[in-house]
């Protein structure tokens, strides 16, 4: 599996953190991509349960990712409104698991527990950084 880029929103959708790791074309206006980016989380999401042929019987229908020819786009949302987008290869397997534990065991160690730091607000870490790509080294072939 090959990782291209991750990004972290709020629930007010600013872009907080973002990485990228293997990304061959650079974005032409960081701003506009992030606020497309955070759109689309937004009108998949709404549109999945739009769709949802069950009406929710079997409980909320969230949308998890979507692949196009070139790549995949995974999402996480936290129930504190936090969203994790990662974009990968379009080979990777579901990636829900591999994302929550960004959020619980870096994310929360490096940001929330963090002193100096506010949660939910754009930040620069360097051990956050280290540690999410210690982590992501393993899957990032």
């Amino acid at each position: 599996m090959r990782l291209f880029t991750f990004y972290m929103f709020n629930a007010n959708g600013e872009c907080m953190y973002q990485r990228e790791w293997s990304r061959e074309r650079a974005s032409a206006d960081e701003e506009t991509e992030h606020k497309t980016l955070f759109g689309l989380f937004f009108t998949l999401k709404d549109f999945a349960k739009q769709l949802d042929p069950l009406g929710g019987a079997e409980g909320p229908c969230n949308f998890y990712a979507f692949t196009t020819n070139n790549y995949k786009l995974h999402f996480f949302e936290t129930a504190t409104g936090l969203r994790l987008l990662l974009t990968t290869d379009e080979s990777a397997g579901d990636l829900r698991a591999f994302m929550k534990h960004i959020y619980s065991n870096i994310y929360i160690e490096y940001i929330v527990k963090n002193a100096a730091l506010e949660p939910m607000k754009p930040f620069a870490s360097d051990a956050f950084t280290a540690a999410l790509d210690a982590y992501t080294a393993y899957f990032n072939a």
